[in-house]
């Protein structure tokens, strides 16, 4: 049982580390699985196989970041959605509405002037 565990937290971590290293690119940019994997040291086959384990996919990880990050830059009403736009990843603010719009139920704006009006 103790290995179990063990390989449990060994998957959690690498899960893990996959967001912290996500978030880390989002904030220059794109964010790419080939250079996770680099930075992970193992091969884009290998991360993709290892997180499968887990019942994970980098998309699916990706996505979760870009809706936690989006929900903190939201909070700031002088930030120009398309700069959040661009802060994520997305290459146009349309791209980032759709896809806010499938994470929160409205738009970028409508949840801004929802929220914090």
């Amino acid at each position: 049982m103790a290995v179990n565990g063990q390989q449990q937290a060994a998957r959690a971590s690498l899960s893990i580390r996959v967001r912290v290293l996500i978030d880390g690119q989002l904030a220059r940019g794109k964010v790419g699985v080939e250079v996770v994997a680099s930075q992970l040291h193992m091969s884009r086959y290998t991360l993709h196989k290892k997180l499968k384990a887990e019942g994970l996919t980098f998309a699916r990880i990706l996505e979760d970041v870009r809706r936690k990050q989006a929900l903190a830059y939201m909070q700031d009403k002088t930030k120009p959605l398309v700069e959040i736009a661009e802060q994520l990843g997305f290459s146009e603010l349309s791209a980032f509405s759709r896809a806010f719009k499938r994470w929160m139920g409205s738009s970028p704006a409508e949840y801004r002037s929802v929220r914090f009006s």
